[in-house]
């Protein structure tokens, strides 16, 4: 394969063939032939992956903030009768599996936890409109009348309704694991300790 010499032969790649991209830039890094790089695609790319992490750590907090909240306050109206028979066991069960992602998330990338908070209260607010569609669907499918779908959309809090401590203490719950990674994770960073110290 014919090799690529300048960063506008890269910068073509880019567009036509990024796993090629990839490690004809990785191969001028460990040459030394920095001046070859495709340096603007290539910071583009360190910081969209630094965005991706956050964004699957957002991603997991949601489902573990709308199944806990489903289950505070929506559990008898569940839409499948096996959920309220169950008493909500299939929501346990996606926090559970939520949480042992978080943990990896969080284990290989330990500096998020400085932005835990601000994660989570972003993934309150999406989570708001999937219980409010949640709700919406229960009046459509005849589980619930309108006025009490009124109600329950404005029982909705703007704020998170949960503190670090209480999501820690429930995932903690759940699992039956005192020494659960993330429940210990929020712990330990609500003690001011930093990511990484034991």
């Amino acid at each position: 394969m014919k090799s690529l010499t300048t960063s506008e032969d890269l910068k073509e790649l880019y567009e036509k063939d990024f796993y090629l991209w990839v490690y004809e830039n990785l191969r001028l890094l460990r040459e030394g032939k920095y001046d070859q790089v495709d340096w603007e695609h290539l910071l583009e790319e360190i910081e969209d992956m630094g965005i991706s992490e956050r964004k699957s750590l957002r991603s997991y907090i949601e489902v573990i903030l709308e199944h806990m909240y489903k289950l505070d306050s929506l559990r008898r109206y569940s839409k499948y009768d096996t959920d309220i028979r169950q008493g909500g066991r299939g929501w346990e069960k996606s926090i559970i599996n939520a949480s042992r992602k978080v943990n990896v998330i969080v284990r290989d990338n330990p500096s998020l936890l400085q932005h835990l908070e601000d994660i989570t209260r972003d993934a309150w607010e999406i989570v708001r409109g999937e219980i409010m569609d949640f709700i919406k669907f229960l009046e459509m499918d005849g589980i619930i009348d309108s006025k009490t779908k009124r109600e329950l959309l404005r029982s909705i809090p703007e704020e998170l309704p949960y503190t670090m401590e209480e999501i820690a203490d429930r995932i903690t719950e759940l699992t039956e694991d005192e020494n659960h990674a993330f429940a210990q994770y929020i712990r330990k960073y609500k003690k001011g300790q930093k990511p990484g110290e034991p």
